[in-house]
């Protein structure tokens, strides 16, 4: 039974379609979800980049232009003073340049500069999982079409079957061996069959635009889609063994370390700053100037803020338990769902064997009831039930293959497969 049902897949499969790998490679380049997070990871490099350049501090170069009410000395002066070397202009310009630099910030800028740098590790597993999570859609919804395309398969051929016994019934009636009613319900039952054909097309179209809108271009072929082969999944115990090292973990743990580090700044904040400072400008008037320059260490210290760091710093010492709370609770969750998949997929494999079985023995009844009927020894609505249910079990046979690859898929979404495809 199992490989006559596999070399049906293989006729109404199409050897020449698109296949899943093109679609991912096409998703992989237009989706714009994930061409976002690749933006997004560039721009925190720039970020770090920003930070790291803070401890070099700033050049800034400065002017002004000064009209007073009368003659105001061009600089300033030092003991002993010279009246006549008094230098003054109603209208003064002054050009120069600055360089500040912080010497210390109670270690903020070194934090700052390690949470953009944990910032960008975050922005790449984002990427990472975004990755994943876009593959894993567009295979189930691939999947989900073949399916679909199969039930479509196993119905047309029921339609084909109920055509053939309208036109044997009809010819029983014109020779008066079969009632007339009996041709109005293998009709009743063509037309309810038709309309399941309907509604599984108008379900497959539904999921390739689905399809279209993941991959990012709406002009793609998705007439023919390729077969796809059996996935293997690891052992439970292998599974579980790469728990740590997945993205998902890993962003729990970096949301733990910004948490620290930005509880490290709050504990800075009691701290004073230093900063060094360096000038150097011209003061020009009545075509006279002077070249002047400083240079100072300038020291600051909050003696008394009203509260203000107590309380920052214990909102940044809540926020650190929060994101440990939640790295745990990620584990947890993580390890709930990979039991859930393990269990899919035996519920998968059993519901092959069942239909499988299924199969065999709804054609066997078909066949006793086809009997039957053309001797006259039961009803035709008996024969109409049991070649429904021999297609039924067909088409659910189809969907039992498909959703075991689901579950397959679901698995090795879990375990982040697909971020390296």
């Amino acid at each position: 039974m199992k490989k006559g049902v596999i070399l049906t897949l293989a006729i109404v499969s199409f050897s020449y379609g698109i296949s899943l790998d093109t679609l991912i490679q096409t998703a992989k380049k237009y989706n714009p979800v994930l061409n976002e997070k690749v933006l997004e990871l560039k721009a925190q490099y720039h970020v770090v980049k920003q930070r790291r350049a803070t401890r070099f501090g700033e050049i800034d170069i400065y002017g002004a232009y000064n009209r007073y009410e009368d003659p105001r000395i061009l600089y300033p002066l030092s003991p002993p003073i010279n009246p006549k070397n008094i230098i003054g202009a109603e209208n003064q310009f002054i050009a120069g340049i600055s360089y500040s630099v912080p010497i210390f910030t109670g270690f903020k800028i070194t934090k700052s500069i390690k949470i953009s740098e944990l910032g960008k590790t975050l922005k790449q597993s984002q990427l990472n999982l975004t990755k994943n999570q876009i593959i894993y859609n567009l295979k189930v919804l691939y999947i989900k079409v073949l399916s679909l395309e199969k039930q479509l398969f196993a119905f047309k051929e029921y339609k084909k079957s109920l055509d053939v016994l309208y036109e044997n019934v009809k010819d029983a009636v014109k020779e008066g061996k079969k009632a007339e009613v009996d041709l109005l319900k293998v009709d009743y039952e063509r037309k309810n069959v038709e309309a399941t054909i309907d509604k599984i097309k108008n379900s497959i179209n539904t999921l390739k635009s689905a399809i279209k809108t993941i991959v990012g271009k709406r002009d793609i072929d998705l007439s023919k889609l390729e077969e796809i082969k059996p996935e293997t999944y690891p052992p439970k115990d292998l599974a579980l063994s790469k728990i740590n090292s997945l993205d998902k973990i890993k962003q729990a743990k970096i949301n733990r370390e910004i948490a620290k580090k930005q509880l490290d700044i709050a504990k800075g904040e009691y701290f004073p700053y230093v900063f060094f400072n360096a000038s150097t400008q011209r003061n020009i008037g009545n075509s006279e100037y002077k070249d002047l320059w400083q240079i100072s260490v300038n020291i600051k210290y909050n003696l008394f803020d009203f509260g203000k760091r107590k309380h920052s710093y214990i909102e940044k010492a809540l926020k650190e338990k929060i994101a440990k709370l939640k790295e745990k609770q990620v584990k947890l969750e993580l390890l709930k769902d990979i039991d859930k998949a393990y269990n899919d997929i035996k519920t998968a494999q059993s519901k092959i064997k069942a239909t499988e079985k299924q199969v065999q023995l709804a054609r066997t009844v078909e066949d006793i009831e086809k009997t039957k009927y053309e001797e006259g020894v039961s009803d035709i609505y008996d024969y109409l039930h049991a070649k429904a249910q021999r297609y039924l079990a067909e088409s659910s046979y189809y969907q039992a293959l498909y959703n075991k690859e689901i579950a397959i898929s679901y698995l090795k979404y879990l375990l982040e497969e697909y971020k390296d495809e």
